[in-house]
């Protein structure tokens, strides 16, 4: 059950249709942004307040962006990320325009991109620390005999017999 609802409300789910933009814009234009539980009653949209609210917020409100992420904004987010890690609306209060699930889609999208780059990378970088550590393992036993020494245990002799 809903709040405050004696029986379960049928919400419609699924794709806005251009009538109901219309109509949830004529709504938000007349009476503000704010109460979006009563915009079903008042409209005769069979839609949730919740889903009237994020259908303005994120589509229909003005001002609002549309398209890539420049290299700036990008910049700023990963700025702001550093600083406040995943706080997406105080991050798009830096960025006029975006709203903070675009920030956080594109984050989510794009940081998992570049982090599996910089992973491989790092991963390429100790096996390759690895095969130079194995390498010198395997020649130190060879030196060893050259000198007449035992691995680490003659390294600490000779330099206490000084």
């Amino acid at each position: 059950m809903g709040r405050g609802s004696v029986k379960e409300q049928e919400w419609r789910k699924g794709p806005w249709t251009s009538e109901e933009d219309k109509l949830l814009m004529e709504y938000v234009s007349f009476h503000g942004e704010g109460r979006w539980s009563s915009v079903s009653r008042s409209t005769g949209l069979n839609r949730s307040g919740k889903s009237c609210r994020l259908r303005w917020v994120n589509y229909l409100r003005p001002g609002l962006k549309r398209g890539q992420i420049l290299p700036q904004e990008e910049d700023i987010i990963i700025e702001l990320h550093a600083l406040w890690g995943n706080k997406w609306s105080t991050i798009a209060k830096y960025l006029p325009g975006r709203t903070d699930n675009e920030i956080k889609n594109y984050w989510r999208t794009h940081s998992k991109k570049k982090q599996k780059s910089s992973s491989q990378k790092q991963h390429e970088k100790r096996k390759a620390q690895m095969l130079k550590q194995k390498k010198q393992k395997q020649q130190q036993p060879a030196d060893d005999k050259k000198y007449g020494m035992k691995g680490d245990l003659a390294l600490a002799d000779s330099t206490y017999s000084q």
